[in-house]
């Protein structure tokens, strides 16, 4: 993802991002993004679409989301999350 994108304010939802890391995996990169309100499903909504957008990724990719309390709760950021198509 350009991460200028979010510097730039690209995501256009009002200061809602809070921050975004890439990590280069040997089978997978991972790239997490935070938001402020994650109970504003639009707002989510919003976000993923701009990712694909400047990703170029396909309609169909699938991307997973989960709040922070969530990932508190199961100390994971990337177990039990919720399938956001």
């Amino acid at each position: 993802m350009d991460l200028l994108a979010i510097i730039g304010d690209q995501f256009d939802v009002d200061d809602e991002i809070c921050g975004a890391v890439l990590s280069i995996r040997g089978s997978e990169d991972i790239i997490s993004v935070w938001n402020k309100t994650s109970s504003n499903g639009k707002i989510n909504l919003k976000i993923r679409d701009t990712i694909k957008r400047h990703l170029n990724l396909p309609a169909e990719t699938t991307m997973e989301y989960k709040t922070h309390n969530d990932a508190l709760r199961d100390k994971s950021s990337f177990r039990n999350t919720d399938v956001f198509r």
